[in-house]
């Protein structure tokens, strides 16, 4: 079964219906693409890291709802031991490389959101996802050469969406 793992913009189109303004296609783009990956047998995951991301963008009393949502519509692994063990792996990399400090200063990213990112590409791996989808440019950045990250398909290239078999 294919896998792709979903970044909290594409929750926030989707499920909340929620774009800024010049982003309102993302709407019906993301939630066209939900039915083409049930339509395909695409495997949806949230990493918990998502999720909490995505909360804090919603009034607390609203959580439990949430979550019901989210667990009755995707796969929400945990951040794990085996995703731990690759997030440090892949952070010193980058570090050491100096990537963390280029994305940092052209991307303007904080620590804090290319550990987050870091957390999402880790359980990623872990979970042998075929791709992430996601429009966050540090994202991108930070997965670079590590797992592939495409963005949700126009609404005609929809219908030829196929993720490939690893």
């Amino acid at each position: 079964m294919k896998q792709a793992i979903l970044d909290s913009h594409i929750l926030i189109w989707g499920i909340k219906e929620q774009a800024e303004d010049g982003q309102e296609e993302m709407i019906e783009r993301t939630q066209q693409f939900f039915e083409e990956c049930k339509k395909n047998k695409t495997q949806l995951l949230v990493p918990s890291v998502v999720v909490g991301e995505l909360l804090t963008a919603i009034d607390v009393k609203y959580h439990p709802m949430t979550l019901n949502l989210l667990q009755g519509a995707f796969l929400i692994p945990s951040y794990d031991a085996a995703s731990s063990a690759i997030f440090a792996r892949l952070w010193r990399e980058k570090k050491e490389s100096g990537a963390v400090d280029q994305i940092r200063e052209e991307l303007q990213a904080t620590r804090q959101e290319l550990k987050a990112d870091c957390m999402i590409v880790a359980t990623a791996i872990a979970q042998k996802a075929d791709a992430i989808f996601s429009h966050d440019a540090k994202l991108k950045a930070f997965a670079n050469g590590q797992i592939q990250v495409l963005e949700v398909p126009g609404l005609q290239a929809q219908q030829k969406l196929s993720l490939e078999e690893t």
